[in-house]
């Protein structure tokens, strides 16, 4: 169990500063951009959509530790490919919870950081999305 309470407890931490450094970072440069209101958002967007998919693998990366360390694992219908888990932390983390592939053992307790974890992010990406876009709405449209 202190196994499963560290590798949350670290990869909650740095999944939160990947994801500020990334989103931060891109707005921050985008804001200084000359492009349409249109341009930055899809760019901004995209940004997004890399940063939480860097934070999954993250967490994939968590899982895989813990299947390495046994203090859990991931049932389904078949052997667990690094795609089948990549799969279920994407699964877990936008809180889909599918159920085609569930974690045993202290797994769990990853896996319910992770649905906590990408209710927050995905939170902060709308908000940080809505100032930006809030800011650059003072600008005239091209």
């Amino acid at each position: 169990m202190i196994a499963a309470i560290i590798i949350s407890a670290v990869t909650f931490v740095l999944s939160g500063a990947l994801h500020y450094a990334i989103v931060s970072g891109a707005l921050r440069r985008l804001g200084e951009a000359n492009y349409h209101r249109g341009c930055k958002l899809v760019f901004a967007l995209g940004v997004s959509g890399l940063a939480h998919l860097s934070v999954t693998v993250l967490y994939a990366l968590a899982y895989g530790l813990g299947r390495i360390l046994k203090i859990g694992d991931l049932s389904g219908d078949t052997l667990m490919t690094a795609m089948d888990i990549f799969y279920f932390s994407l699964v877990t983390y936008t809180s889909l919870g599918l159920g085609d592939i569930v974690p045993t053992g202290h797994l769990r307790l990853i896996a319910g950081i992770e649905a906590l974890n990408g209710f927050l992010l995905i939170s902060c990406s709308a908000a940080m999305l809505f100032l930006f876009m809030s800011d650059n709405n003072r600008e005239p449209a091209s």
